[in-house]
């Protein structure tokens, strides 16, 4: 009974340390200090799934840097607008950040493509993967929509982030079932300033990408 009652401790405690009680359990009843080849099988078992989670529990941090790197090193060769383009990388949540200027994406007040930046979408090709979740969000600044057929800067916001998501679509660079467009209109400005400058950088359009399973535990 004391034997079993170790082997199914052992999942959750050190694996080393039980062994070792094991064998000396199994010494001291008079059956030789070797395992038997059911408990090496076990231990052996045991091992390799507490290195497979531990593996799953780094790769939550490390899945996309790679994919991370892969987009600096592209934007970086791209045309002089490239530069404009900011990518971030969130260790800690295992998010990457792509934020285009409205300058290199829209026309002002307009939600069509620019024929440039729809040549920049291509560059997500790495967006394939089926273990990832992609949200094009849409921002403006605080003064009101002038004109054209938006009415509010909530419909901007909202028909931009749209537009990046039927391009990459077409474009076969995502799937229907891992992407998403929001619209937050002014509500996460990057300044919170009255000046053209602020305006200007409010006025952008991000592009969230996440790990499935990251995504599904929050």
């Amino acid at each position: 009974m004391a034997l079993f009652v170790l082997l199914y401790a052992m999942s959750t405690v050190e694996i080393p340390k039980y062994k070792a009680v094991v064998e000396s359990l199994t010494d001291t009843l008079g059956h030789g200090a070797e395992l038997t080849e059911n408990q090496v099988e076990f231990f052996e078992k045991v091992a390799k799934d507490e290195q497979s989670s531990k593996e799953v529990e780094k790769s939550k941090i490390e899945d996309l840097r790679p994919l991370y790197e892969s987009l600096i090193e592209t934007f970086s060769k791209g045309s002089r607008s490239s530069e404009s383009i900011q990518i971030d990388y969130d260790e800690e949540t295992d998010q990457i950040r792509v934020t285009f200027p409205e300058q290199i994406a829209f026309d002002a007040g307009r939600a069509d493509l620019k024929p440039e930046f729809s040549q920049m979408l291509a560059n997500f090709e790495g967006f394939k993967r089926p273990d990832i979740v992609i949200k094009v969000i849409g921002h403006t600044d605080k003064r009101p929509v002038g004109g054209g057929r938006f009415v509010s800067n909530w419909e901007l916001s909202s028909a931009r982030a749209s537009s990046v998501i039927v391009e990459m679509l077409r474009q076969g660079l995502v799937r229907n079932g891992q992407i998403e467009a929001i619209g937050l209109a002014d509500t996460k400005p990057l300044i919170d300033e009255d000046t053209v400058q602020a305006y200007a950088k409010n006025r952008r359009v991000e592009v969230l990408i996440s790990s499935l399973k990251n995504s599904v535990a929050q």
